[in-house]
């Protein structure tokens, strides 16, 4: 793991790197498709890495860095001016060396690559040593490598002026000239399949289209402003094309990839403000739903896909994620959004009408195998254990710590089917079909009640997390009920106190909500799932609260994020920090976080109305509990 990690991205390729943005060791490489197709890229000036003087995030695929000699001290003998990019057309490097000394001096550009799969890479299992082909060319070098499946990579790296291959990099004499330029170079990476042809790399024209996505009102704060830009931002560099529309990664560095769940939920973050992105998402996971039933991928009719992976391993199929179907809420989530969607996309109900009565009839078969109204999920030996957004093994379990066992019904996906089987009947409005209009508006009513009976624990005005597979509640106090606010599948009586127990000193940090409650067995402020803060967990809470009327708490608790986002140099929320209670300082970090990643890059999108209005209590301090 990189202690510190810098990203550059652009639709399938990007760039993870250290600090000084070289790659090196570790999980930083060059990446295309789930491979790593360099694993060393690194400038040397005469044998020493240059010493950062300043370094520029212009947008999220082009650094700017001005740099000098190692070990500077008092006084510069030789300066490196660096544009650094990544755009569709693969990376592109532009350095200009400057000399104030009438010494010669060597630049090298150390280079290798491995060809990995990006399991390997995040320790999934490891294989022998590639066969990489290197051939040296006139204006750089080749590495290629023949997959056991067939498909040929490569990785071109070209350079103007050319440089001298010694076996591990690319060297440049640079002339002493104290008055002025010594060398003014472009180095160019591309990551290639098979017969593609190299497409240009146009930087300024994606600095344009990054221009374009304007902020949709300015906040008082001009530091809340700079959040809400740098969450535009983050969308837009984690958007993949598609042929059915943008699509955004989960996240970097593992998950550039299309993921139901996460991007369901981004979409409906974004969607008051970038349909686009919410229509692509529902076009994509149509295109590829599930048609089978296959047990190792856990496919299934109508079934909406958890992860799609394209790297060697996948391939040949060494992994499941050819793609993987392990999920219980994508697909209800996926019904959902195709029904908020036709608010203002009439026409979608029709052009989508196999896909969400397919995803429907999911829900009522396979995912719903007693018959009972509730969604289910069960333990997939040599997958995923818990099949919901708290995927980790160790997140589902009872008050005396003991892991949930046979088919698990989770609370915020019954929240999920509730809003969908309402989508369902409006969709079936749309598209004319009234009988089947009033049988998703029962079946709805029925589940709210079912929900309401199995689920609602009366001693502690609150939700059970989960049913075990003998139907028994496990009474664990979870973020996951905040969200049945955010669905409205609670009773408008019980939200009250709902909010009472989401907001109380055992849930919220100030920061926003520990997915575990601070005197459960399980309760570790720095876990994944078991009392880290989730920022989009929080979010989804926020909107819950609006949703129900409780305006001011909605404000605070959209103040306490947009307050941790403030702290972050680059204005950015992570995918989790640890769940230790707030004090005048930052949140604690989590190690290893993803950032930028899919869900936190739209909250601030997602919040920004609540930001605007002014919250009622001051800046920094936490909101006291209701009643």
């Amino acid at each position: 793991m990189l202690s510190t990690r810098t990203v550059l991205k652009e639709h399938e390729l990007y760039l993870v790197a250290d600090a000084q943005y070289a790659v090196s060791s570790g999980e930083s490489g060059f990446y295309r498709r789930d491979t790593r197709h360099l694993c060393t890229y690194r400038w040397l000036l005469d044998g020493e890495a240059p010493q950062p003087l300043v370094q520029h995030l212009r947008a999220p695929f082009w650094m700017s860095e001005e740099a000098g000699n190692a070990n500077l001290g008092y006084t510069m003998h030789t300066g490196l001016s660096r544009n650094l990019t990544v755009s569709e057309g693969g990376l592109r490097d532009h350095v200009v060396v400057r000399t104030y000394t009438p010494e010669r001096h060597t630049l090298r550009l150390e280079l290798a690559a491995d060809f990995v799969d990006m399991f390997e890479v995040r320790g999934w299992q490891q294989q022998p040593p590639r066969d990489v082909l290197v051939t040296p060319g006139s204006g750089g070098v080749t590495f290629s490598y023949a997959s056991r499946d067939g498909l040929r990579c490569r990785t071109e790296v070209t350079a103007s002026p050319a440089g001298t291959w010694d076996g591990t990099a690319l060297t440049w004499e640079v002339p002493g000239t104290p008055d002025g330029t010594a060398l003014d170079l472009t180095v160019t990476v591309r990551a290639l399949q098979d017969d593609e042809s190299p497409r240009p790399a146009d930087p300024d024209a994606l600095a344009r289209e990054y221009g374009a996505w304007l902020p949709p009102l300015t906040l008082p704060d001009a530091q809340d402003q700079r959040v809400l830009e740098r969450s535009l931002q983050d969308l837009r560099s984690l958007l993949f094309h598609t042929p059915q529309g943008p699509f955004p990664a989960a996240g970097l560095p593992w998950f550039v990839a299309p993921f139901g769940r996460d991007s369901l939920i981004i979409a409906h973050l974004v969607l008051p403000h970038r349909p686009d992105i919410a229509l692509g998402v529902a076009r994509y996971l149509a295109a590829h739903q599930g048609q089978r039933h296959d047990p190792r991928t856990l496919e299934a009719p109508g079934k909406i896909l958890h992860e799609e992976r394209t790297g060697e391993l996948t391939r040949l199929g060494e992994t499941p994620f050819t793609p993987y179907f392990g999920t219980a809420d994508a697909t209800p989530l996926f019904v959902w959004l195709v029904g908020e969607l036709s608010r203002t996309h009439p026409d979608l109900a029709a052009e989508l009408q196999p896909n969400w009565q397919a995803a429907l009839g999911w829900m009522m078969t396979d995912g719903d195998p007693d018959g009972d109204l509730l969604i289910e999920y069960t333990p997939h030996e040599g997958g995923i254990r818990n099949q919901v957004w708290k995927d980790s093994g160790d997140s589902t379990f009872g008050a005396d710590g003991q892991d949930a066992e046979g088919p698990v019904a989770v609370i915020e996906v019954q929240g999920y089917a509730y809003a969908a089987y309402l989508a369902g009947a409006q969709l079936s409005r749309l598209t004319g079909d009234e009988a089947a209009a009033r049988r998703y508006t029962e079946r709805a009513r029925l589940l709210r009640e079912k929900v309401q009976a199995d689920f609602w624990w009366e001693e502690r005005g609150y939700y059970a997390h989960a049913l075990d597979g003998q139907k028994r509640p496990l009474r664990v106090l979870v973020s996951n009920p905040a969200h049945t606010l955010w669905t409205g599948v609670i009773p408008p009586e019980h939200a009250g106190a709902v909010v009472k127990a989401a907001l109380g000193p055992e849930l919220y940090s100030g920061w926003g909500l520990r997915t575990l409650g601070t005197q459960e067995v399980r309760y570790n402020p720095v876990s994944y799932h078991n009392g880290s803060v989730w920022p989009h967990d929080t979010a989804v809470f926020a909107l819950g609260l609006e949703r129900y009327g409780y305006e001011q708490e909605a404000r605070r608790v959209a103040r306490d994020l947009y307050d941790a986002a403030n702290w972050a140099t680059d204005a950015r929320l992570p995918e989790l920090f640890a769940g230790f209670a707030r004090t005048d300082g930052p949140p604690v970090p989590y190690p290893a976080a993803c950032h930028p990643q899919g869900w936190d890059a739209a909250i601030p999108l997602a919040l920004a109305h609540l930001i605007a209005v002014p919250a009622p209590a001051a800046p920094g301090e936490p909101v006291a509990p209701l009643g």
